[in-house]
């Protein structure tokens, strides 16, 4: 069941994000940052966040996790900000259903671009493969973005029954 975040969840989910091992503690610091903002700023309208809930040991853990918000200064681009499964669900379809939901977000709101920014590392080659299969297509690519020898791969995805005015290039 995908929900939204909820005070109670930042530990599952700060824990969810170390167990998948890519996550550096200026990353973790940064989506507390966002969690916080969710949280604490319920009028705010630039972050979205929202969990997986699953069945672990006899009761209701978080599976996944996902953050999103339009990108400022434009009128139906919106950012995925996080989009993290907790290994022991890799495979299990929480990180589609989360993409879904985001699609559906961003629909519902007037938006028509899905952006994700992801490493060049290997850890991070899981996420490269998903974000191709869900039908993102691979928008730049910026050499040495997080340091050197790390580049930014950005992706995106048009939503929507509208076709982009033009190529992305």
């Amino acid at each position: 069941m995908i929900r939204s975040l909820m005070g109670k969840d930042r530990e599952p989910v700060t824990d969810l994000l170390r167990a998948a091992g890519n996550f550096s503690p200026a990353e973790l610091a940064i989506a507390d940052e966002l969690m916080e903002i969710v949280l604490t700023q319920p009028g705010q309208a630039d972050y979205y966040s929202f969990v997986t809930e699953v069945m672990r040991d006899d009761r209701l853990g978080i599976g996944g996790f996902l953050v999103l918000g339009p990108v400022p200064a434009t009128v139906g681009s919106w950012h995925m900000y996080w989009l993290a499964v907790h290994p022991n669900h890799y495979g299990t379809g929480i990180a589609q259903a989360l993409e879904r939901h985001a699609e559906t977000f961003v629909r519902d709101r007037g938006g028509y671009w899905l952006l994700a920014e992801t490493s060049s590392q290997p850890s991070y080659q899981r996420a490269r493969a998903f974000y191709r299969k869900q039908g993102y297509r691979e928008l730049a690519r910026v050499a040495d973005y997080y340091k050197l020898s790390d580049d930014l791969f950005l992706f995106g995805k048009r939503l929507g029954n509208s076709a982009p005015t033009q190529e992305v290039i």
